[in-house]
C-alpha cells in the first residue's frame, strides 16, 4: 500500500468514526427528548413535536399555565460541567432562534449520568450568561434540575454517590430496559390474545421493521436485537425475528422486575361508591389497574380482599383531573387504592388493555409484577402461566 492509499484509508476510517459518533449523539438526544416528553406529559403539560423515526431533527414544544416553551435538547456522553456547558451554550442559541413569538426558549442538556454538583455549575453558568432562557439539566437515571417559570416542579433529585464510588452495574438489567421490555411484548404479541396485550401483531425480518411497528428509534431496536442475538435468544435461521430459549429468558425477565417502586396508599375523601370513583380516576389520568386488580380485570384473578393497585407515571399526578377526591392515608388507615409509580412507563402504558372499558396492565406485565410479592404473588403468577403463558414460553426451542 503506497502513501496515498494509506492516507485515503485513514481518511475513510476517520469519516466512519465521525459518522458513528454523530449517530450516537443524535440517538442520545432523541432518547432524551422522548424522556422529556414523558416527564412533561406526566406533569400535565401539552406536548407537541416529540421526535419520531426518520426525523433528523425535532422541535419540541410544551404548553401549560399560559406559557409555551420551545425546547432545544443537547446530550453529551459525559456529565462533566466542562462537557455540558458548551452544549448548553449551543442549546441556548438554537432555542432562542427557534422560539416563535410568544414562546420562551428552554435549553436542556443531559448525559447518561449527571451529578447534582455538576448540574449546579451548569445552572449557575446559565443564570449568569443566559438569564432570559429557561434551562434544564437531566440524565438517563432520572435526575432533573430546571430553572424557569413553572419548571421547578419537574425537578427530581437522586442521592450523590460518594467520591470514588463505582457506578452501579447495569449490564445484567440492560436487556430489560423500559423500551426493551416493550419490544419484547411486541415480538410476543402475535401469540397472545388481543384482549390481554395491546401491541402491533406481525412478523419482522429485521430491527428496522421492529422499530417501525413498536414506534421506537431504529438504533434502539438495533441494539435490542443485537443483544438478543448475542445472548442466544434469537433463532439463527428463521426468516423473521423469533425468540428462542424462552424459559430462560422469561426467568431473567421476571427476576429483573424484583424491584420496589414508589407507592402511595390513598383514600377517597368521600368514601361512597369507591369503584365508581376509581373509574373516574382511571379515566382522568395516565393510569391503569395493576397487580391483582389487573388480574381480576383480565378474568385471571386469584387473590381477593386487597385494595386495588394503580400504575401512574408520577405519584403527584396520580389523581388526574380530580385532585381533591383523594387524600394520603393517615397511619393505620386502610387504603381505598394504592398508587404505584411505573418504573417502565412506556412498556406499561403502551401495552395496557381495556377490559370492560377500564385500563389495566397487560397479562405479561401482571405476571412480572405479581411474582415480586412473596406472600401471594407466586400462586397468582403460576395461574397466569398455566392459563395463558405456558404455550408462549414453550413456543421457542
Amino acid at each position: 500500500m503506497n502513501r496515498n492509499d494509506r492516507r485515503l484509508t485513514r481518511g475513510c476510517g476517520s469519516s466512519i468514526m465521525a459518522m458513528r459518533i454523530s449517530m450516537a449523539m443524535i440517538e442520545r438526544e432523541r432518547e432524551l427528548a422522548l424522556r422529556l416528553a414523558d416527564v412533561f406529559k406526566d406533569a400535565g403539560w401539552n406536548v407537541e413535536g416529540a421526535p419520531r423515526d426518520g426525523q433528523p431533527r425535532f422541535d419540541l414544544r410544551v404548553r401549560r399555565h399560559g406559557i409555551v416553551y420551545a425546547v432545544e435538547v443537547k446530550a453529551g456522553s459525559e456529565g462533566r460541567p466542562d462537557r455540558l456547558v458548551p452544549l448548553l451554550a449551543q442549546a441556548v442559541l438554537q432555542a432562542a432562534r427557534r422560539a416563535e413569538r410568544g414562546a420562551v426558549p428552554l435549553a436542556v442538556v443531559g448525559a447518561p449520568r449527571v451529578a447534582p454538583h455538576a448540574a449546579r455549575q451548569v445552572l449557575d453558568f446559565a443564570r449568569e450568561y443566559a438569564p432570559r432562557t429557561a434551562v434544564g439539566v437531566v440524565d438517563f437515571e432520572g435526575f432533573r434540575a430546571f430553572q424557569g417559570p413553572h419548571l421547578e416542579q419537574l425537578d427530581a433529585r437522586l442521592p450523590e454517590r460518594p467520591a470514588g464510588a463505582e457506578p452501579p452495574r447495569r449490564e445484567a438489567g440492560h436487556l430489560f430496559s423500559d423500551l426493551n421490555q416493550w419490544m419484547l411484548k411486541v415480538l410476543l404479541a402475535p401469540e397472545l390474545p388481543e384482549e390481554m396485550l395491546s401491541a402491533p401483531r406481525g412478523q419482522y425480518r429485521n430491527a428496522s421493521q421492529l422499530a417501525h411497528a413498536a414506534d421506537v428509534s431504529v438504533m434502539s431496536a438495533f441494539r435490542f436485537v443485537r443483544r438478543l442475538r448475542d445472548e442466544g435468544y434469537l433463532h439463527e435461521s428463521a426468516p423473521h425475528l423469533r425468540i428462542v430459549r424462552r424459559d430462560h429468558l422469561f426467568h431473567r425477565w421476571q427476576a429483573s422486575a424484583l424491584r420496589s417502586p414508589e407507592e402511595a396508599p390513598m383514600r377517597f375523601v368521600l368514601p361512597v361508591d369507591a369503584k365508581a370513583q376509581l373509574r373516574t380516576v382511571l379515566a382522568g389520568s395516565r393510569a391503569c389497574l395493576a397487580l391483582y386488580a389487573a388480574a381480576d380485570a383480565l378474568k385471571l384473578g386469584h387473590v381477593e380482599g386487597l385494595p386495588p393497585h394503580v400504575y401512574v407515571g408520577r405519584i403527584r399526578a396520580a389523581d388526574g383531573s380530580s385532585p381533591r377526591s383523594l387524600r394520603p392515608c393517615a397511619p393505620g388507615e386502610v387504603p381505598h387504592v394504592i398508587f404505584r409509580r411505573a418504573l417502565t412507563p412506556r412498556s406499561v402504558f403502551r401495552g395496557m388493555v381495556r377490559p370492560a372499558g377500564v385500563p389495566a396492565c397487560d397479562v405479561l406485565q401482571v405476571w412480572l409484577d405479581v411474582a415480586a410479592d412473596p406472600a401471594r404473588g407466586r400462586q397468582q403468577a403460576d395461574l397466569i402461566r398455566r392459563r395463558v403463558l405456558q404455550q408462549v414460553i414453550a413456543g421457542g426451542v
